[in-house]
């Protein structure tokens, strides 16, 4: 019986071991289904590349260059303050408050600058204007009162920013630009001429100021007018315009006809000044080279002609020396007629009443030659005089303790501004002084207050042959530096 058992047991053990091992091994297997093959890299979502910033002002220096971002503009050290402005027609901006970078630390941040050189300030379309050394590091502008407009005369601290905002908002970059200039100062209580706020300023580069020259004009009223103003009145925003001759060099300068206009009657500029008159009745007009070399115009092939220039640079640069500083150019010129090296432009109509024929041939002061003089007192005056710290020595030598705005009392030394007035003979009409500074800076003052003035000198300096404006009781605007020339208008 119980062998019987064993061998049930036995056979139902064998049976499950069969059944286990068919499953593992044997019997119908299920096939698995196929893998689709992929074709195609799986997509991956990733972040867009972030735009890369494009530069805003680009900055030249005398040697190396670079662009800037607003926001790397933005890392420098800001400045703020309050700008207005006062237009040629003596409208009045109110000052609001500006932030930006002081131009002084834009020129350091390019490698900087001297008096030799200028900051030129220029906009995306073009027009350009040159800030002086002495303006970016002492702020030496006219500052004007905001609610009368009359000049200040007591100094405001002045500095001259690139703006990137105003009242703590950017520019609307339509009616503004990006950036814009702005001269300001720490409170809100001045304007300065509109001129200097440029708007759409898209660069700045440190320039070599050129050597000075001077356009001779003779006409019914005579003149010289220097390289600032003919560069100024050359802008393309003023009179300028510019000639692309065959070998595509662009010559820009200013239409001769407005030179011929700026001295053929008694109005100088307004109108553009051009006597039509006088024009259709005939005159002839004289360019001439400082060789002698002379070519000549009837006045109405000039009249209102702007394709003769008088051009002042050629490729964005000064002329070559075989024309410096000055050449006519244009599509309405013969190639012979393309004289250089201007000196002189002879207009002939005649002088006005109050204007002698010839000026006296003796000079009324102790005058130097043209190479040898350091100072020239000219314009709308009897006699030009050319000094140097000799002759100017020669006369009484004043010494006074005066008063200056920024920096208190200080002892000076020099000759009467009045008795160079004086023997220069003013001519009736004239109200106005212009201090020209070797590094072109310019500043005016009243005639009237110039004669009130009896302390007001031409002052000496530690360096020989340098002159500064020694002005008691006037702007430091008139305490002008390194004095070149004093023009009387």
């Amino acid at each position: 019986m119980k062998l019987y058992l064993r061998l049930i047991l036995s056979g139902a053990l064998l049976i499950a071991l069969t059944f286990t091992f068919a499953a593992c091994s044997g019997g119908t297997q299920v096939e698995p289904s196929p893998v689709a093959e992929v074709t195609e890299a799986p997509v991956v979502a990733t972040e867009a590349p972030s735009e890369v910033a494009a530069p805003v002002l680009e900055i030249v220096g005398l040697n190396k260059s670079k662009s800037l971002t607003m926001e790397e503009l933005k890392a420098l050290p800001a400045t703020e303050g309050y700008a207005g402005l006062k237009s040629s027609t003596g409208k009045i901006t109110p000052p609001v408050i500006f932030k930006g970078v002081a131009l002084k630390d834009l020129a350091e941040f390019i490698g900087g600058m001297d008096e030799t050189t200028g900051f030129n300030v220029v906009a995306e379309d073009g027009y350009s204007i040159t800030y002086s050394f002495d303006q970016l590091q002492n702020g030496s502008f006219i500052a004007y009162d905001p609610a009368t407009g009359e000049e200040l005369k007591n100094p405001v601290e002045l500095t001259a920013i690139l703006a990137y905002e105003a009242d703590g908002k950017p520019f609307d970059a339509k009616q503004d630009g990006a950036l814009r200039l702005a001269i300001i100062s720490a409170e809100l209580n001045q304007v300065t001429d509109g001129h200097w706020s440029v708007k759409w300023v898209n660069k700045l580069e440190v320039k070599s100021l050129g050597a000075e020259w001077a356009l001779h004009l003779v006409g019914a009223r005579t003149e010289d007018t220097d390289r600032v103003s003919v560069e100024s009145c050359g802008a393309p925003q003023c009179h300028g315009s510019a000639w692309t001759d065959d070998k595509a060099q662009e010559w820009v300068g200013v239409p001769l006809w407005l030179f011929v206009g700026s001295v053929d009657d008694e109005i100088e500029h307004e109108g553009p000044a051009f006597n039509d008159a006088l024009a259709e009745a005939g005159y002839s007009v004289d360019v001439i080279a400082s060789d002698g070399y002379t070519v000549t115009f009837d006045a109405a092939r000039l009249n209102r002609n702007d394709n003769i220039l008088v051009a002042y640079k050629v490729n964005e640069n000064p002329l070559p020396d075989e024309f410096f500083p000055l050449r006519l150019v244009g599509s309405d010129l013969e190639k012979k007629e393309m004289v250089g090296m201007i000196a002189e432009i002879h207009v002939g109509v005649e002088p006005l009443a109050d204007v002698p024929a010839a000026a006296s041939t003796e000079p009324a002061a102790a005058t130097v030659s043209e190479a040898d003089a350091t100072l020239t007192v000219f314009g709308s005056v009897n006699q030009q005089l050319l000094l140097n710290e000799a002759a100017l020595r020669e006369m009484e030598v004043l010494k006074i303790t005066a008063e200056h705005p920024k920096k208190g009392k200080e002892d000076y030394e020099g000759v009467s501004l009045n008795a160079l007035l004086d023997l220069a003979g003013v001519k009736d009409g004239a109200t106005t002084l212009v201090f020209i500074a070797a590094d072109g800076y310019t500043s005016e003052v009243s005639l009237e207050e110039v004669r009130a003035c009896t302390e007001c000198l031409v002052g000496f300096t530690n360096t020989l042959e340098k002159f500064k404006m020694v002005m008691p009781n006037l702007p430091s605007s008139a305490w002008a530096k390194d004095v070149i020339k004093i023009e009387v208008k």
